[in-house]
């Protein structure tokens, strides 16, 4: 496609490092140096230096107290009064996992034993070989104060092993961490061939396993002395899962509900391999259970709405047909249900349960909003820091370079406006791996006199006034989906948004731009009022605020 938005998307964005502003502008490459002064360092879940210093070198964290003395070669960066932590890690999630394209399954000439990769195992996989660096997910979660993610493949029972990547944005070997850090599994059924039942997931699970240990066995024997045994020939499933019988590797395991909680630690105490619960929804009926069996757990932040919140249609037709006393039981136990959703990460930490966060399902974007949640209901801030930091960097080995703000450790930083978990804290820069990020700290946007959301669908005029591009936006809407279009005022070329989500007042969505074989995910943030929106444009190369007004409002 060849127009002029995408022109000036390619293109304008660029000047933005290569001129490397002095005021720092939206986003920074670091110097070697880097000086935070008089600010509130939580260093680690329950400590606080008020008032200090940090200083960054190289990428590192090289100094961490009161009084240090001010580098005459560094760049100091103006936050006064803010506080800074330890950048978030990321405990498991798809980020920057590229998507496998929808195909016709390959035709098996026997469903009950297919090949392993028709049948979604495959162990042996690694989730770098499908990380998108050039991701968009990357740079949503440095905004959101992730400095390191770990990520796993897509697919279906074993989908592979799990890779540890920075989210600094450089190229795809620079983000590597650590590579075949765990194996990745699910509850996922193969629909037409084995295994097509939760029944057979477990028996396949334990067959290779059974098999895996069998061939280790087999293994050493035959390289400590090979006379009269056959060769050791295994398939790449069961070799990849030798690790796991030696407790060499976790298994990160997705179990959602209670009873998937249930078969995963029966699994487990059968078998005897290191396990990670992953991704759990519903804990709060066998926290016991999880207690006694020492396993930590990663709790996923895909939270419920709140049962007052507006309902669906078909909600609401089911409700009009109950009486009074049906209607109120019903909302009693809806009441209930979400209070134990969101109560049950207070009652892991009663208990004295391992536990973090998960994001193979929940959505990033609303995970200051879940946390405030959890906080209310009984989580405790130092054990929400925890379950950020410290937890997942020991789960993941990596416990010497992240998850703490310490000397010696990677300059992951978060610099806030406030204690992170406060409603109006703001992200105001990040350091990942030494280099500074800045964020603009956007107004709070008038409400509707009763307070309700606004109905942002409509035509707006906007303007990128970094580089003098201007047009309109046309968002519109079908039942529970946005659609958004950006037209280009000079020549009426298109381009039109995916991944679209809307938060409140706030709406969020991609764009792929494209130009002479030049190919750019580009990010933008929106926040409206009743007759107009500003926020930002995001590429890899920084940041250009956008702004518009509704046509015709009344």
């Amino acid at each position: 496609m060849n127009n002029r938005l995408i022109r000036l998307l390619v293109v304008c964005m660029m000047p933005i490092v290569s001129f490397g502003q002095v005021d720092y502008d939206e986003i920074i490459k670091a110097t070697d140096k880097v000086f935070l002064k008089d600010v509130i360092i939580h260093d680690k879940p329950g400590s606080v230096i008020e008032y200090g210093s940090i200083l960054v070198e190289n990428g590192m964290i090289v100094q961490v107290g009161k009084k240090l003395t001010e580098p005459d070669d560094a760049l100091i960066l103006t936050a006064d009064s803010l506080h800074v932590y330890p950048a978030f890690i990321d405990a498991l999630s798809h980020s920057s996992i590229k998507k496998k394209e929808d195909g016709e399954r390959p035709k098996v000439k026997f469903p009950g034993s297919p090949p392993d990769d028709v049948a979604g195992i495959t162990p042996g996989k690694s989730a770098f070989d499908f990380i998108d660096a050039e991701s968009s997910d990357l740079i949503s979660m440095r905004e959101l104060g992730f400095g390191i993610v770990h990520v796993a493949p897509r697919g279906r029972m074993l989908p592979g092993q799990t890779a540890i990547i920075s989210t600094s944005g450089k190229s795809k070997n620079e983000i590597l961490i650590k590579e075949n850090v765990a194996n990745y599994a699910q509850l996922k059924t193969s629909p037409g061939v084995f295994p097509a039942t939760m029944i057979g997931v477990l028996t396949k699970f334990r067959e290779l396993y059974k098999q895996a240990e069998g061939a280790n066995q087999h293994m050493v024997r035959y390289s400590s002395s090979p006379l009269g045994l056959q060769r050791p020939t295994y398939s790449d499933a069961i070799t990849a899962m030798i690790p796991v019988t030696k407790k060499q590797q976790k298994v990160f395991f997705k179990a959602e509900s209670a009873k998937d909680v249930h078969r995963v630690l029966a699994l487990k105490n059968e078998l005897g391999f290191d396990l990670v619960l992953t991704d759990v929804k519903q804990v709060y009926p066998v926290v016991d259970k999880v207690k006694s069996s020492n396993v930590p757990v990663m709790i996923s932040l895909d939270l419920p709405d709140k049962p007052e919140d507006e309902k669906k249609d078909e909600e609401k037709d089911e409700e009009e047909n109950l009486t009074t006393e049906e209607m109120k039981a019903l909302k009693e136990r809806k009441a209930k249900a979400y209070q134990d959703y969101v109560g049950q990460v207070a009652m892991l930490e009663k208990a004295g349960v391992n536990f973090g966060f998960s994001w193979i399902k929940a959505k990033p974007k609303k995970m200051q909003e879940q946390m405030q949640t959890l906080i209310e209901n009984g989580l405790s801030e130092n054990a929400a820091i925890k379950g950020l930091t410290t937890v997942p960097a020991q789960l993941l080995g990596i416990s010497d370079i992240a998850g703490t703000a310490e000397k010696g450790k990677l300059a992951n930083l978060i610099i806030s406006t406030a204690p992170i978990f406060e409603k109006d804290s703001k992200i105001k820069f990040m350091l990942v791996d030494g280099e500074v990020f800045e964020y603009e700290i956007k107004k709070k946007k008038k409400k509707t006199e009763d307070g309700e959301a606004i109905d942002i669908a409509g035509t707006y005029t906007y303007e990128i006034s970094q580089f003098g591009a201007s047009g309109s936006l046309i968002v519109s809407k079908e039942e529970d989906d946005y659609k958004v279009v950006l037209t280009d005022a000079d020549d009426g070329s298109e381009l039109e948004a995916k991944n679209i989500t809307r938060d409140g007042n706030s709406m969020s969505f991609d764009l792929k731009v494209e130009e002479d074989g030049f190919s750019m995910d580009v990010s933008v943030n929106l926040d409206f009022s009743e007759d107009d929106f500003e926020g930002s444009v995001n590429t890899d190369f920084g940041a250009a605020p956008i702004e518009g007004s509704k046509v015709d409002p009344n």
